[in-house]
């Protein structure tokens, strides 16, 4: 493929674009799926650092080996089991450079030109982007309340036949839509999909992002043929500039793996896994999610209450029980992205929905971002975005 054709992808209501949207002086921008800045741990994080430059400064600043540094994957592995019941031994598990470096190895292994991978539909505008580029065919599965409909989903395996070659999912609080897998849908996707030889990748960025005491176990758990391949990240729970995140699947998958990430960029950031590894050690992470996951629920809180008193009637929502994101419906036959015109005038910014979509779009959906606004920001840019679509489905 030309890179002229690649970077076209990547322009219209891309993840470029939500990230300029977020930058732009004096935009209340709930655009781009950014963590809020004020719960990074910066006095911890400076902690651990010390002590890694002060304990084993030489090996923090030379190479780590491609499977990652290995404490770290000890802890992560411990993690999983205590808190998911994740089952995977030391070599089952790599660290890559972001849960992006995760999605574009698994179009490198799986996918070919004209090979078919499969999305929820809507699906993560990041995963879209990254397996488009190996020139796959992308094939969206409708998607309700419980999760990926499972009668679609054969149908269209039924009709592509040996043509698919992955399933991407993002089960817990989706990005886009907030919405999360039910249990039930859960196993009954897995113990579908075993008659297959299809893996199925598992975008578990904010599967810890719950406003509830509960946390639903991951397709992984209930995974007993060993098709899943599981992405974490620290991305969402901690901080994303340090693009520590991880990559869990079977043995023999796993070498695979271990190949491309090697020619890729050898290792990923030593320096930033030891930081991540001592932190774990020293300091409670379970304590920090939980105080993040407070903060999310009251931004939430604030941006559906402001839904419900600015926006019209006929404007739709689901309030989500976790994650980043609240996915609002317009009337049919009218544009979201005519709404971000509109808004943008005003300073305010988001997301169409129809950037979300693999293959067919919808275009009266759009996605609001509401964990990286204070209240007043929150409140101001809702009003006015209220106000916008009154006068919008009004016109």
């Amino acid at each position: 493929m030309d890179y002229a054709k690649r970077l076209s992808w990547l322009e219209d209501q891309s993840l470029l674009k939500a990230f300029q949207l977020a930058e732009t002086e004096d935009m209340i921008s709930f655009s781009a799926g950014f963590p809020s800045s004020e719960t990074y741990p910066l006095d911890a994080v400076k902690e651990s650092m010390a002590r890694v430059i002060e304990n084993q400064g030489e090996a923090a600043l030379s190479y780590c080996s491609t499977s990652g540094y290995s404490k770290l994957r000890q802890i992560l592995i411990k993690r999983m089991a205590d808190k998911f019941g994740l089952d995977y031994a030391l070599d089952e598990i790599i660290i890559t450079s972001g849960s992006q470096q995760g999605l574009d190895m698994s179009g490198m292994l799986f996918v070919n030109e004209g090979d078919v991978v499969i999305f929820e539909e809507p699906s993560y505008l990041g995963a879209v982007n990254a397996l488009r580029a190996y020139q796959a065919e992308l094939v969206s599965v409708p998607t309700d309340r419980e999760g990926m409909e499972i009668p679609a989903l054969r149908d269209i395996l039924e009709r592509y036949g040996k043509r698919v070659k992955m399933i991407y999912v993002n089960p817990d609080f989706q990005n886009p839509t907030g919405r999360s897998w039910s249990d039930e849908r859960r196993k009954e996707f897995m113990e579908f999909i075993k008659g297959y030889e299809i893996p199925v990748l598992e975008d578990a960025a904010y599967g810890e992002l719950s406003f509830d005491k509960e946390r639903q176990k991951p397709l992984a758990y209930y995974d007993k043929k060993g098709q899943v391949v599981y992405i974490g990240t620290f991305s969402k729970i901690f901080c994303p500039g340090l693009r520590v995140a991880w990559l869990c699947a079977r043995r023999d998958i796993m070498e695979k793996y271990l190949v491309l990430k090697n020619a890729a960029d050898l290792s990923s950031s030593t320096i930033a896994q030891m930081q991540m590894a001592d932190y774990m050690e020293h300091n409670d992470l379970d304590g920090h999610i939980k105080s993040i996951c407070a903060l999310y629920k009251h931004r939430r809180d604030v941006m559906a209450g402001m839904i419900d008193s600015e926006f019209p009637k006929e404007v739709k929502y689901v309030l989500p029980k976790g994650g980043l994101f609240i996915w609002l419906e317009l009337p049919e036959g009218k544009d979201a992205a005519e709404l971000l015109v509109r808004a943008a005038q005003k300073k305010v910014a988001f997301i169409t929905g129809a950037s979300f979509y693999p293959s067919a779009k919808k275009n009266n959906e759009l996605r609001l971002n509401f964990s990286n606004m204070s209240d007043e920001k929150t409140e101001r840019g809702m009003k006015i975005l209220g106000a916008i679509t009154k006068e919008y489905l009004n016109g």
